[in-house]
């Protein structure tokens, strides 16, 4: 989709709207080209930017998707008054991922984990209140941890 003449669906400068850092992973799904494909029968646009990373891109946020050891990073903008919006779309491939929502200020407005536990949150299935909810935020990661240290790592490599 040629966008040249609209401008950019998720149009920052235009719409006023307070931004939020997305910084987001699909472990275990080493195929970018197939979320990209996910997003696009959603109803986004997508274009590639790199030899396996995609743009993806609605009113909604603008995404870079690329495949890492892990799994899929996603990262990107989004409006930070849709997030619960953006979570639906991120939740909708059906697959286990996990994201991380910064203010502009660096601040972390929401974290987000979707389907089974990581080996690295040992969550028990089912407590003293009932079956855990995956769609239950976990508790806020430090700066520097977790997703951001993936996106940092991915953009620091040397070789």
């Amino acid at each position: 989709m040629d966008l040249s003449d609209e401008g950019s669906p998720f149009d920052t400068d235009m719409s006023g709207a307070p931004v939020a850092d997305v910084a987001g992973l699909y472990p275990g799904h080493r195929s970018a080209a197939d979320l990209a494909a996910f997003f696009v029968r959603a109803g986004w646009s997508s274009r590639s930017s790199s030899w396996e990373g995609y743009e993806v891109e609605s009113p909604l946020a603008r995404l870079e998707i690329e495949p890492v050891d892990d799994g899929v990073l996603i990262h990107g903008e989004a409006d930070a008054g849709r997030l619960d919006a953006l979570t639906a779309v991120l939740s909708a491939r059906g697959l286990p991922f996990s994201a991380e929502f910064l203010g502009e200020d660096g601040a972390l407005l929401r974290e987000v984990r979707v389907g089974p536990a990581s080996p690295a949150s040992p969550a028990s299935p089912a407590g003293p209140a009932g079956p855990a909810d995956p769609r239950r935020q976990g508790p806020p990661v430090r700066p520097r941890q977790g997703l951001r240290q993936c996106l940092t790592d991915l953009f620091t490599r040397k070789g």
